[in-house]
């Protein structure tokens, strides 16, 4: 028996290994006492307490784990593994069929240690379009331990998959590992955890014939349900709801993205401009968005963040006429502004007043130095009158002798405004939250807040976070 002390004891844990040990929860020999971000791994720096979790590893080994610890990176438990990754559709294979299921597979590596896999196309490939690797995935019903070898692997499937397996390695050439050898490269062995899930592994394959060996990959489920579940607690009561957002920009793109991120069904993007390089600075689009409109740029770039997410990219941006204005925004749960336009912000303040329409409001001053996020929904006051309310702080003036808004370019007529990425990411965040308060029904948030990220004249000359109250901001 060796311990082992690694990098960052004694908060983290020293590692027990046992050569030749093959048990649950034990890696190449190496017992597995605390998940690597577990934080109670912190007190095994006292002594008396790390052999007690010893003495506990070693009687859940004997007498046998509870199925819930199974579900634990199974791939481990191979005897041989290997750098790579793979990532697959999960959920979308295991959805597909029963016990002695099977499909075949098809898989691109990425960067140096990637292994994408993928359903085989229903088209053929383009003539010059590189050999993919190919492999097939194997579905049963129950499996008692994950295997550990390639013999455990071969005997956990059925008659049919077995024989599929073994042809699929008969086509097999002398290749080293994660390249295409014109038999299977790989094979994937799934099963139903003790909840409602399922546990993996994948095997990729080196050599041919007799000198074949297997070696296990860890796995990523890459289906759209899997990436959802990413999306957070929120996603469930996101999913039918209908936003408009006025303003693709910086704040208005990334607002846009981090709520579908979020989980919302639909989102309505209006803006006239198209996405310039220099836009990119920070933007949430890309430098293949750069020539198109804003909106349909940041569609495409929604597309690849957040799939459930109907996005409806507007190529011109809201009206002003109260008509059009009205008819424009019916129907949606939620209008965000993000033009940063005084004079619209005020016209869409007063059409969702009158409408009962709720409305977020989000932009930067003073270069970037503040920002405010407004909510004018049922209860709250109307925006138009808060410059009148006590209640509400008005923020500071800007000062014609200086820069504050930001400066000029070769052929423009407007200045830019010159908000770092930091406080555009920070505002647009804050718009984000406002607008999931408001959609989850929490509505634990003041109708006004203002972000101070640079010390200004009173009340906001101090940096921090000033949220409206009866008795003043505060």
């Amino acid at each position: 028996m060796q311990i082992s002390f690694y990098p960052g004891w004694p908060l983290r844990y020293a590692h027990i290994t046992v050569p030749g040990l093959k048990a649950e929860h034990a890696n190449q020999g190496t017992i597995c006492l605390w998940a690597e971000d577990d934080p109670a791994q912190i007190a095994g720096r006292d002594l008396q307490t790390f052999w007690q979790r010893v003495d506990e590893w070693a009687q859940a080994a004997q007498l046998g784990f509870r199925l819930e610890d199974r579900a634990l990176d199974a791939y481990a438990y191979f005897d041989t593994t290997t750098r790579f990754d793979a990532e697959l559709p999960f959920g979308d294979l295991v959805r597909a069929g029963g016990n002695g299921y099977r499909a075949p597979l098809i898989a691109t590596t990425r960067g140096d240690r990637t292994v994408v896999i993928e359903r085989p196309p229903t088209t053929d490939p383009e003539p010059d379009e590189p050999a993919p690797l190919r492999g097939a995935f194997y579905l049963r019903r129950h499996i008692d331990a994950p295997p550990r070898d390639f013999a455990d692997f071969r005997a956990a499937l059925t008659y049919k998959q077995t024989r599929d397996l073994d042809r699929g390695l008969a086509a097999r050439t002398d290749t080293a590992l994660a390249e295409p050898s014109g038999g299977y490269d790989f094979a994937v062995l799934a099963w139903p955890r003790y909840d409602r899930d399922h546990d993996a592994v994948v095997v990729a394959f080196n050599g041919a014939g007799d000198e074949l060996k297997a070696s296990a990959i860890s796995a990523t489920p890459n289906d759209i349900a899997a990436r959802r579940r990413r999306a957070g607690p929120d996603a469930t009561a996101l999913t039918d709801k209908r936003i408009l957002i006025a303003g693709a920009g910086s704040v208005g793109g990334h607002v846009a993205l981090s709520l579908a991120a979020s989980g919302v069904g639909l989102i309505r993007l209006h803006d006239g401009d198209h996405l310039k390089t220099t836009n990119l600075v920070r933007h949430a689009s890309d430098k293949f968005g750069v020539g198109y409109n804003k909106a349909i740029a940041m569609a495409v770039a929604i597309g690849e963040h957040a799939p459930w997410t109907n996005v409806e990219p507007k190529t011109d941006n809201l009206p002003y006429n109260p008509s059009g204005l009205t008819s424009t925004i019916e129907g949606f749960d939620l209008i965000i502004d993000c033009t940063g336009t005084l004079p619209f912000t005020a016209a869409l303040a007063e059409i969702c007043r009158r409408t009962s329409a709720p409305l977020i409001t989000g932009a930067l001053f003073h270069q970037g130095a503040i920002a405010r996020v407004q909510r004018q929904a049922d209860g709250d006051t109307p925006i138009a009158s808060r410059p009148s309310d006590p209640t509400y702080s008005n923020l500071p003036p800007e000062d014609p002798r200086e820069s504050n808004v930001g400066f000029l370019e070769l052929g423009c007529t407007a200045p830019v405004n010159n908000a770092p990425p930091t406080a555009v990411l920070a505002t647009a965040s804050d718009v984000a939250l406002a607008a999931v308060d408001l959609l989850t029904g929490r509505c634990n948030r003041a109708d006004e807040r203002i972000m101070v990220f640079q010390p200004m004249a009173a009340p906001f000359d101090a940096t921090g976070t000033h949220d409206h109250s009866p008795g003043g901001i505060g």
